[in-house]
This record gives structure tokens, C-alpha cells and sequence, in this order.
């Protein structure tokens, strides 16, 4: 029975480190953010997808403003005059190789909000050829209903 605690034990203490991955902020509420009444609202979340697969923390930017590394399973919003916006992602700089930041540019209109889908995950492990991971970067904007209902399952960003 020792022998079954010890290892339980074992588990939890390995698992522990990864408990802070997701996000832990509050959850997505519609219509929570309110702006000037010529803006509309731009969120941008990560869905919490399984552990093995998900990459590093990426870096968010919309109008050119950093909102820095976005956690697996949340959401940043903002508010931003009628017009186009951009909205860019980097990679992570894991092992400091440079990488190429991709946006979406979204058009904003009164009273809009707008959903904005970011994901890092891993594509491969190699450990034969010394250990490298290979991640790549997904960004698009989701329809309505698709951005609002994935949404709903994120914590905010914090």
C-alpha cells in the first residue's frame, strides 16, 4: 500500500508545475466591455487545448500595443475607435531563434465585437537528434457565434 501513496505522490508532485498553465483570471461575460459609443470590441482568446500539444505562451499585440504572453485558455479584450485594426502574434522565443509575427486585421465598427482565435502548439518532439521541439503559430478571426461560444470556456488573461 506504501508503494501505491509513494508513487500517487510522485504523480502530483510531477503533475504540480504544470497546475499554472491555464489562465486564471475572470470569466468571459458578453457584453462586459463597454467603450465609446463610436468603438467596438476586439477580443482575442487561446483556447485550452490538450497539454502535450500546446506550445509556449505567445506574444499579443492589437494596434500596436503589447498585451504580452497569452496563456492557454484565456481571453484579452479592448475596445478601439471605428476603423481597421491589427492584430499580431509572435511565437514565443524559445531556444532565441527569431520568428515571424502573423496578423489579422479586423474592422471594427460601433457597437461590434469582434472574436480573434491565437494558438502556439507543437507540431514535433525530436530526442533522437538531441532534444528540439518544432511549434507553429495559428491566428484567425471566427465568426460570431463560433468566437463567442469558444469564448466562454476562457478565463481572462492576467
Amino acid at each position: 500500500m506504501s508503494g501505491l501513496i509513494t508513487r500517487r505522490s510522485v504523480l502530483q508532485l510531477m503533475t504540480f508545475p504544470l497546475a499554472g498553465c491555464a489562465a486564471e483570471g475572470a470569466r468571459y461575460t458578453p457584453n462586459g466591455l463597454v467603450g465609446a459609443t463610436n468603438s467596438g470590441t476586439i477580443y482575442v482568446y487561446r483556447p485550452l487545448t490538450e497539454l502535450g500539444r500546446r506550445g509556449e505562451d505567445p506574444f499579443v499585440s492589437m494596434a500596436h500595443k503589447s498585451y504580452g504572453r497569452m496563456r492557454a485558455g484565456s481571453y484579452i479584450a479592448g475596445t478601439f475607435p471605428e476603423g481597421e485594426v491589427e492584430v499580431t502574434v509572435q511565437q514565443s522565443l524559445l531556444f532565441l531563434v527569431p520568428t515571424i509575427p502573423k496578423t489579422v486585421t479586423v474592422s471594427v465598427v460601433r457597437g461590434s465585437q469582434s472574436y480573434v482565435k491565437v494558438d502556439q502548439v507543437i507540431d514535433a518532439i525530436d530526442v533522437i537528434d538531441g532534444a528540439s521541439v518544432t511549434q507553429s503559430i495559428e491566428i484567425e478571426e471566427m465568426p460570431f457565434n463560433v468566437g463567442q461560444a469558444e469564448l466562454a470556456q476562457t478565463r481572462q488573461n492576467i
